[in-house]
């Protein structure tokens, strides 16, 4: 009987180690993403915190296309709408491409206090496979920018992107080979035009690739349960006919 009990211990033990094993999730490979490929299939637009010269709160709130709540907020007191201006300039951005005409920017400003609010954290209420957005210094001149992508509070990946000497808008994102990217925090660390602030930029919409889109499956939490408790049965299995085998067990 005790050859039987230490096969439903060993059991037991196997079936909680699955459940680890299965359970946790597993780490993704983060890359450098361009916007292209894959294709995003979710955007959120800055249009609903206002016209052009509007103060963006400390911490502000987005939906996406999809329906993605995202959260923003910047590390200085508050920021600006921006709109990129159209052929005749009528509005505070001209950035040129790739921004769109009459576009809505997040420009990290303070009005009052002249200095730059960055960095910029954008919260998504659901983890994607991967995110980025347009950004550009606000002044001409070459510079570089920076993207992190955290999930929760553990961070993933950190990439850095430089402008060309004119300092044009770029894209700058990440992509990871599973959905875990809960946030994306966008800094600049360098800029050379004259006066520039790293702390000092407007980006554009965000682009996202949404799993839930696409198709990926949902994590298989089923699976591990299953073989917990599949183990646990087949040991009080053997225990049950260990018993019967020493007399202990009355059958019906």
């Amino acid at each position: 009987m005790s050859k039987y009990r230490n096969r439903v211990a060993k059991l037991s033990g196997f079936a909680v180690v699955v459940l680890f094993a299965v359970g946790t999730a597993q780490a993704g490979v983060l890359t450098a993403w361009d916007g292209i490929t894959p294709a995003p299939n979710d955007s959120t637009s800055w249009a609903g915190l206002g016209a052009d010269g509007t103060t963006i709160p400390n911490t502000f709130a987005a939906t996406s296309a999809g329906g993605v709540a995202v959260s923003g907020s910047f590390a200085g007191s508050s920021g600006l709408v921006a709109i990129e201006c159209p052929a005749v300039p009528s509005c505070s951005w001209s950035g040129g491409a790739p921004f769109t005409a009459g576009e809505h920017l997040i420009w990290t400003f303070n009005n009052t206090t002249n200095v730059g609010t960055a960095p910029l954290t954008l919260g998504l209420g659901a983890a994607v496979l991967a995110g980025g957005l347009d950004i550009q210094e606000d002044v001409p001149g070459s510079f570089t920018a920076q993207v992190k992508a955290f999930a929760g509070a553990t961070l993933l990946a950190t990439e850095s992107l430089a402008s060309d000497a004119a300092g044009d808008p770029i894209f700058i994102g990440v992509k990871d080979t599973v959905a875990e990217i809960t946030s994306l925090v966008f800094d600049l660390t360098a800029c050379a035009g004259a006066g520039c602030d790293v702390h000092d930029f407007a980006v554009g919409n965000l682009s996202t690739v949404n799993p839930a889109a696409v198709g990926v499956p949902a994590p298989l939490i089923g699976l591990p349960v299953f073989l917990a408790i599949g183990g646990l049965w087949f040991g009080a299995r053997l225990l049950k006919r260990s018993r019967r085998g020493a007399g202990l067990l009355d059958v019906a």
